[in-house]
């Protein structure tokens, strides 16, 4: 174990929640490819997302209080443990520098044109590192504050919407080929859903409780019934065509909202706290990628790693990508080829093993709260900040 903090099952379920809504809110991938079908595109990848938790969730459960890269040697031996901690890292930056990027663009684009994307690309990688030094459960706190406002906003929001929708622009459905809405389902499943795999980060220190996985679903099924919502409600209100050619559909469809003759941004209120459930998604990234670094290089502490690797992801998405056709690229062309390797293979080839080596059940006992762990050596005392 890396740290001695504990979260609860709830206070999963609300960082997932967050995670799996978030960025994804503005994304148009479904919309792009299937049009107003793309609702059903996003029920359908529910349950591809459930197994694949599932999946994880079996990992931790044989090998609790460990991470995955921890226990990947634990199953696969040092140095084939190694290289599986070498994959998770690289795939782990390569998700860091491509949100980081994207994230800036995302709020030049729709709301400070004439700053530099560069500010925000910084700024986020800073509050990142602090968030990741003052540790786990400082993290899943600061979720469980701004969770309500969150969820609040959004039903808000969406309640003035509907008087915005006209249902001639979602109709006729199901009228894309069937390939098209299971690609669409692919690439919901592979970005955001499949993402769980960074909570592989979070769940060591999850309280062991009954209801984890139960919430964790929950978490899955109601982040993909509302990103179904969101492109039905966002064609009803924009129409087909130009939701398909806007970049930011959702975030377009609520600008159309005005209360009264004196608020008419309305967006701007929204922008405000789901800036701030962005930033926690890169910081759950960002999380997940220092500790696979600190545990591939041995290091004591992970403070030493922090801003080397901002830096890193700074100057690498100045680099790598552009703009937001980059991140588009990314996720149809790459990610799709790329990720069933660390979303799927990797983590059912570790499972197979571990039953191998280890029996049908391997469970060790829950350490008492509050007990030192040694493994990675890398608690440094930021817990009882």
């Amino acid at each position: 174990m890396y740290e001695k903090g504990r979260i609860s099952a709830g206070q999963l379920f609300i960082i997932m929640l967050i995670y799996l809504t978030a960025t994804s809110s503005n994304t148009n991938f479904d919309f792009v490819y299937g049009g107003q079908d793309g609702g059903l595109a996003n029920l359908l990848a529910i349950p591809l997302a459930m197994l694949t938790f599932y999946l994880y969730f079996r990992l931790q459960e044989r090998h609790p209080r460990k991470m995955l890269f921890e226990y990947a040697e634990d199953i696969l031996g040092k140095w084939p443990g190694k290289l599986v901690t070498l994959l998770y890292v690289y795939f782990a930056l390569e998700v860091a520098v491509v949100f980081a990027r994207g994230f800036s663009e995302f709020v030049v684009s729709v709301l400070t044109p004439e700053l530099s994307a560069d500010v925000y690309l910084l700024a986020t990688v800073l509050v990142a590192a602090y968030a990741v030094y003052r540790g786990v459960e400082a993290i899943v706190r600061f979720a469980q504050v701004a969770f309500p406002f969150y969820l609040v906003l959004l039903i808000f929001i969406n309640i003035l919407l509907i008087g915005q929708f006209r249902l001639y622009h979602i109709l006729p459905l199901l009228d894309h080929p069937p390939g098209e809405i299971l690609f669409t389902a692919y690439l919901q499943y592979i970005f955001p859903l499949s993402e769980v795999i960074f909570f592989l980060g979070f769940l060591p220190y999850v309280k062991r409780s009954k209801n984890t996985i139960r919430l964790a679903y929950l978490a899955i099924a109601l982040s993909g019934i509302y990103l179904a919502y969101r492109v039905i409600v966002s064609i009803g209100v924009l129409g087909e065509g130009t939701a398909q050619a806007s970049s930011y559909p959702y975030i377009a469809a609520i600008r159309f909202v005005k209360i009264g003759a004196f608020v008419e941004r309305i967006d701007i209120l929204f922008l405000g706290i789901y800036i701030m459930m962005i930033l926690l998604e890169f910081i759950v990234v960002f999380y997940t990628l220092t500790y696979g670094v600190a545990h591939l290089t041995g290091v004591k502490s992970v403070s030493p790693l922090v801003l080397p690797l901002c830096f890193l992801i700074v100057g690498m998405a100045k680099g790598i990508i552009k703009d937001s056709n980059d991140l588009f690229l990314y996720i149809t062309q790459v990610r799709s080829v790329t990720s069933p390797l660390f979303i799927l293979i990797i983590p059912l080839l570790l499972l197979l093993v571990s039953r191998v080596r280890f029996g049908k059940s391997r469970q060790e006992p829950e350490p008492a709260d509050g007990a030192v762990e040694s493994a990675g050596g890398l608690a440094d005392g930021k817990a009882s900040n």
